[in-house]
């Protein structure tokens, strides 16, 4: 993560103490926000109101996003009606609405150089390039044939829906699937075809695979996925079946076929791009080595994340990865795959890495912390945040890993990282959180379809 050295050298030379003092602050249409707390060393001020957001449903499995574009001038956000909003990071301003023809979004991301953006469509996968700025939609990559098979197959887990695009670490490419077993290598922006990726399934077979989504007992879809590594050498592939395949990004030919004894329904490079995490049908989880093919280790085994599966998060550093399910939370260590520590049955809800790698903090299962930090290092506790009465749902560092943000159903707390003091309290916010790297942007979802732009200043 990229830090924010301004904000550190001012932040962190304060003398941060647990006084609170109460803000009314209004949005840009000046309508009046309920109060906002402040510790007398912060200010956290409501810069905009940014309406028509879609936020996430826990009852419905729906997901929600907020995402920055590279220079941090725009967010992206989930939209009512299945669009994706973009907003102006120092006005307010609504710059663009992006629909996706007949279906909703799934998919979203900004190419790394900022001048694409790139939507995925809900049902046949096929993706939309727009050019920033203009917000012209420059090309229409084809995705599957919408027919029964597509709506069986392509199904998407609550857990990817709003998932990034894949682009090429450059920008230059971006990926895309077919009905056909196969993902596409376009170009950007011109969405001309460079290459095709085939994962073929027949050895598996089409009728086993959907009976096993649709009768299996899993909700989680086995279906077509890929991406790149943080260095743009290889693209992974996985289909359903008991495989996962790393192509070389430059020509397109098959470097390594993996070859596993369960199906493969999620996978990830590790931050090197030396490895691949394969997530199991049944909830294990392995590392392989990419160069060839051979199990690291298994870093999850069978049934730890199946039914309640919430994630995994590697650390910034790329040496740790933090595997996470409702009462169950591990870290491993990436190169050996070696089980690091098992955090007691509470943790687990959420996870969240501090900047440095150092520190692992934690969402409690129950009322009694806000919220813990964990040395990652030695598995020993650092510090329980205050109980505040409700679940915590989310956390999250900012970019320089001073504060700690966590989210519950009746707000978002912001916390000194390092005393465990409670600095502010949003009582409008909810979640999802996005930090700027600034460290002085703040992005939350919030209420009544309305998600909100923040300030945070530093008191001297």
């Amino acid at each position: 993560m990229r830090n924010s050295s301004v904000f550190r050298s001012v932040f962190g030379a304060l003398a941060l103490a647990a006084t609170i003092v109460v803000n009314v602050v209004f949005a840009q249409d000046q309508t009046p926000i309920n109060s906002i707390q402040s510790s007398d060393k912060l200010t956290v001020t409501l810069k905009a109101k940014l309406p028509d957001y879609k936020g996430p449903s826990r009852f419905a499995g729906r997901k929600a996003l907020i995402t920055f574009s590279p220079d941090e001038s725009l967010a992206a956000m989930s939209g009512k009606g299945g669009t994706i909003s973009v907003w102006d990071m120092e006005t307010g301003e609504l710059k663009a609405t992006l629909k996706n023809g007949k279906d909703k979004v799934s998919g979203f991301a900004f190419s790394p150089d900022g001048r694409t953006a790139a939507t995925r469509d809900y049902l046949d996968k096929s993706v939309r390039l727009w050019e920033v700025g203009s917000w012209k939609l420059k090309a229409t990559i084809p995705g599957r044939k919408r027919n029964l098979e597509t709506r069986i197959k392509s199904g998407i887990s609550f857990e990817e829906e709003f998932g990034p695009v894949p682009f090429s670490p450059d920008g230059g490419s971006v990926l895309a699937e077919r009905e056909d077993d196969v993902v596409t290598v376009s170009d950007v922006p011109s969405g001309q075809e460079r290459m095709t990726l085939k994962h073929d399934t027949r050895d598996s077979g089409a009728k086993e695979t959907a009976k096993v989504m649709l009768f299996g007992g899993t909700r989680h879809f086995l279906a077509l996925q890929t991406g790149y590594s943080a260095d743009g050498k290889w693209i992974f592939t996985i289909n359903g079946d008991k495989s996962a395949k790393i192509w070389d990004a430059a020509d397109g030919r098959l470097k390594t076929n993996i070859t596993n004894n369960e199906r493969i329904y999620r996978a990830s490079f590790t931050p090197d791009g030396s490895g691949l995490l394969t997530v199991e049908q049944e909830g294990g989880m392995k590392l392989w080595d990419v160069e060839t093919g051979t199990l690291r280790g298994q870093v999850a085994p069978k049934g730890h994340l199946e039914g309640y599966m919430k994630g995994f998060e590697f650390s910034a550093d790329g040496r740790t990865i933090a595997t996470f399910t409702a009462g169950d939370t591990r870290l491993w260590n990436v190169k050996t795959a070696e089980l690091l520590f098992k955090l007691p049955k509470s943790e687990g809800t959420d996870v969240g890495f501090s900047p440095d790698g150092h520190w692992l903090a934690t969402a409690s299962n129950d009322k009694q912390t806000a919220g813990k930090l964990w040395n990652v290092e030695t598995g020993e506790l650092k510090l329980a945040l205050p109980p505040v009465g409700y679940k915590t749902v989310s956390v999250i560092f900012n970019t320089d890993g001073t504060l700690l943000a966590t989210t519950n159903d009746k707000g978002v707390m912001l916390w000194d990282a390092q005393r465990g003091t409670l600095l502010a309290r949003l009582d409008e916010a909810r979640y999802p959180v996005a930090f700027g790297r600034d460290g002085r942007t703040l992005v939350t979802g919030g209420r009544n379809d309305t998600a909100l732009l923040w300030r945070i200043e530093p008191r001297l």
